[in-house]
């Protein structure tokens, strides 16, 4: 499983290393010098360990393409489950020309399957009787893999959360497994509300890093006193209405991941807001995106995301309450973890009727 990733900037690698005569030593030590400052797990990895089999896997390189299982193994040293080697798809196909499907390594163990049965859905929205007289607002915010200037993304989520006449609403993150939580979170920025704030990112010199909703943008600060960055200008919200006051269930299973995981850390905190369903797959992190001189991308974990508590999620984040995949009650046409969601929103004092 290939999963996306939150992309906290880009670092590029350190001394170029000539073109003109492959050295297969010189990439392995490219890519450590790379990769060894900013790892998050980088004080509890063995690197001398580490450079020797790397070291012995580049030995017989003749080319970028041999050197892979080398990169890769760097990277999975890590620990962290979420770093991964990038190749262009012309490097991917020449190594499936060379060596089949195999992986780069074989004797490594796969990472875990994401098991969700909502992958791939797009972007939608609508009501949800409560059976009290009131609707609800159900949402599906899926995986995507844009960048920060898109904001047509992010305002297909805002004009899914309908008129502003919801009492209540439904974040569905089931199957969420990454990309770039930015447009998704922007997206959502009328149920967090102008001047919503939280810490974001948790690492070695990110201690005071946090995310903003501020005048119509959403910005990141690296640290206390630095210059915003724009992540992405806000989606328009018309109806007068302030439904961040609103509550909120946010759906979630084992297929949300790291960026998925993201934007339900952004959700975490928010007052009148509860979570249903699965424990998330446990890559909460952000990743920083090294470029090699021979184009080899490698995505480094470089911090674990924090929710406006600060606290951080490295074996995933736990529903409120538990609710496995399923169909419910067979009267009604919605899945268990939808049905918990509508059952507590139905004793909101919003949706009482």
């Amino acid at each position: 499983m290939r999963l996306a990733v939150l992309v906290i900037g880009l670092a590029l690698a350190g001394p170029a290393v000539s073109q003109e005569a492959f050295d297969p030593q010189a990439r392995v030590t490219e890519a450590l010098q790379a990769v060894r400052p900013i790892a998050l797990n980088r004080d509890s990895v063995d690197w001398v360990a580490v450079e020797a089999r790397a070291r012995e896997l580049a030995a017989s390189a003749s080319d970028t393409i041999d050197l892979l299982p080398a990169y890769h193994w760097i990277v999975w040293s890590l620990g962290d489950n979420h770093s991964f080697i990038s190749p262009s798809d012309e490097q991917y196909d020449e190594w499936v020309r060379r060596n089949g499907r195999n992986r780069y390594l074989p004797d490594l163990p796969r990472r875990r399957v994401s098991n969700s049965e909502f992958h791939d859905r797009p972007v939608s929205g609508r009501d949800l009787p409560l059976g009290t007289g009131s609707v609800a607002r159900t949402v599906v915010v899926p995986a995507f893999g844009g960048s920060d200037a898109d904001n047509s993304f992010a305002q297909s989520i805002t004009d899914a959360l309908g008129d502003g006449g919801a009492c209540g609403f439904v974040v569905d993150l089931r199957g969420n497994s990454g990309g770039n939580m930015f447009p998704m979170t922007a997206g959502l920025w009328p149920l967090l509300g102008e001047g919503y704030s939280y810490p974001a990112i948790a690492g070695p010199g990110l201690e005071d890093a946090r995310i903003a909703f501020e005048s119509g943008q959403m910005v990141g600060y690296a640290s206390a006193g630095a210059s915003a960055a724009i992540l992405g200008a806000l989606p328009t919200w018309t109806p007068g209405t302030n439904i961040s006051q609103l509550p909120m269930a946010v759906l979630i299973d084992q297929g949300v991941a790291s960026s998925g995981e993201g934007t339900a850390i952004a959700l975490r905190g928010r007052e009148g807001t509860r979570y249903f369903g699965e424990p998330t797959y446990g890559v909460a992190s952000a990743n920083d995106i090294l470029t090699l001189s021979d184009g080899i991308q490698m995505a480094v974990t470089a911090a674990y995301l924090r929710d406006s508590q600060g606290r951080i999620y490295p074996d995933g984040i736990p529903p409120d309450e538990p609710v496995s995949t399923g169909q419910g009650d067979p009267r009604d046409p919605d899945d268990a973890v939808l049905e918990a969601a509508k059952a507590w929103l139905a004793q909101q004092p919003s949706c009482r009727g």
